[in-house]
């Protein structure tokens, strides 16, 4: 078996599959575990209560870089090795049209991390909702807002262009169900304060 791996040129893709491979790992073990990846790139990922979302998500793109080129590396290495210890001794390729598959798997690798990098962050992004817009949208009430601020009630207003339900009080008299409301004040916890729309 190490003769496979090491023999003749072989050596020149097994180190750099190995190498990959065992970053990569190390890594999605660190990740699946919870332990420390790298990954915290400075967000401030609270939970906004009444309003079920992430908020004000101020993440940085340094700490994000350094992890997007450790792990683009590592899946480079790990397609350039794989790919090209698969041509030299699987396929009985010479060495360098082997290295040439070897670099088209790591472009391949490294195509696909980017791929699903740029996905992660758009998920993560769409997540974050800056629930101050909310102040001066209307809405309506989706369970009965108690009156002079007695208990909550919920109401669905339109936040950074989605449809969310927030807890809601009212400073006045009771708003019912199905009326529409004007969001007048957000509070520090997310919950809003609305009155009547026609007022």
């Amino acid at each position: 078996m190490l003769d496979l791996l090491f023999s003749g040129g072989a050596a020149w893709f097994t180190i750099p599959a190995l190498l990959g491979t065992g970053v990569f790992l190390i890594k999605l073990v660190l990740m699946l575990s919870g332990g420390s990846d790298d990954l915290d790139v400075g967000g401030d990922a609270s939970a906004g209560h009444a309003g079920h979302d992430f908020h004000d998500g101020h993440g940085h793109g340094s700490g994000l870089m350094a992890i997007a080129s450790i792990q683009g590396v590592s899946a480079f290495l790990m397609g350039f090795g794989w790919a090209g210890l698969g041509a030299f001794q699987g396929m009985n390729l010479g060495l360098i049209p082997s290295m040439g598959i070897g670099v088209l798997g790591g472009v391949v690798m490294g195509g696909i991390f980017v791929a699903l990098l740029t996905t992660t962050r758009k998920l993560s992004s769409s997540g974050n909702v800056n629930f101050a817009e909310a102040k001066g949208a209307t809405g309506e009430v989706y369970a009965t807002v108690p009156a002079n601020g007695q208990g909550r009630g919920q109401v669905k207003v339109v936040v950074s262009g989605r449809q969310r339900i927030l807890q809601a009080v009212s400073v006045g008299e009771s708003i019912a169900t199905g009326i529409t409301i004007r969001v007048v004040e957000v509070r520090p916890d997310n919950s809003v304060v609305v009155v009547p729309a026609n007022k």
